[in-house]
């Protein structure tokens, strides 16, 4: 049965950031789709929660708190990882985070901050579990980006940038890690989360209004195509970048109106 392709029955997943939004989405999607799942994060609470359930939903589950930009913490995950299932079949990138702030602004703190959340973690985590993979002779990582690589992002400098890097990690390490393991990359739009809501809330119809299909984004549309591209089904499928943003091209965004009153 082709359906068949996309099940995850009998792998293991890490998902960093998975405590809520889009990695939460995409942790309860592979559950769903059969696979047991490594929940990480550096806030407990939250990545316990989805492991209850994950577990609820008859899978087994590990919540692993983890500063994912400190690489002794993400090298012990690893080793936690495969103490607890034996092996990891699937890495998912999603932990990251920015705020909205002009460049002239923009120390240099904070700009090296915003590349540590998400390019080094990226880099971390996929040196320390790639090393699983290749033993194993399979894998796939999925790093998850943002269409603000590959757009202007007034207020969003460090950030852009730092994802145009994971972007450009993606294709190198896919030719460096084949054939076996995959490494592709998915660019979501503007979603909807409970982090990114008082972010966006102020421009939503501005972005609506020029996305095709009418509305945000939601968790799940971010996680069925990270399923797709952690399945056998995208087998022939790696160093590839995924636009997942609902058709929008570039909204251009007053990075006032984006800015709290505490940012301003």
């Amino acid at each position: 049965m082709v359906l068949d392709r996309f099940s995850l029955h009998g792998k293991v997943a890490v998902v960093t950031g998975a405590g809520r939004g889009i990695g939460k989405g995409i942790a309860l999607a592979f559950a769903d789709a059969g696979a047991d799942v490594v929940c990480v994060s550096r806030t407990t609470s939250e990545i316990e929660a989805v492991a209850a359930e994950i577990k609820d939903r008859g899978r087994r589950s590990l919540a692993v708190t983890c500063d994912v930009t400190d690489g002794d913490h993400v090298e012990n995950m690893v080793k936690a990882a495969v103490h607890e299932f034996a092996r990891i079949d699937i890495l998912v990138n999603n932990a990251g985070g920015a705020s909205y702030r002009p460049s002239m602004q923009l120390s240099q703190r904070a700009f090296e901050a915003i590349f540590r959340i998400n390019l080094l973690s990226v880099f971390l985590c996929c040196k320390a579990t790639a090393k699983v993979m290749i033993e194993q002779k399979s894998g796939a990582i999925v790093n998850i980006s943002t269409r603000d690589s590959i757009i202007p992002c007034p207020g969003m400098l460090a950030y852009g940038a730092a994802k145009a890097g994971v972007n450009s990690l993606t294709r190198t390490l896919a030719w460096e890690l084949a054939p076996y393991v995959r490494v592709n990359c998915i660019l979501p739009g503007g979603v909807l989360t409970e982090a990114s809501a008082p972010l966006l809330e102020p421009v939503k119809d501005k972005l609506i209004a020029g996305t095709p299909r009418g509305r945000m984004g939601i968790p799940q549309d971010i996680a069925l195509a990270a399923l797709y591209l952690a399945s056998p089904a995208s087998d022939w499928v790696t160093g590839r970048i995924f636009e997942i943003d609902g058709g929008i091209e570039f909204v251009h965004l007053d990075v006032q109106d984006m800015m709290s009153p505490r940012q301003t």
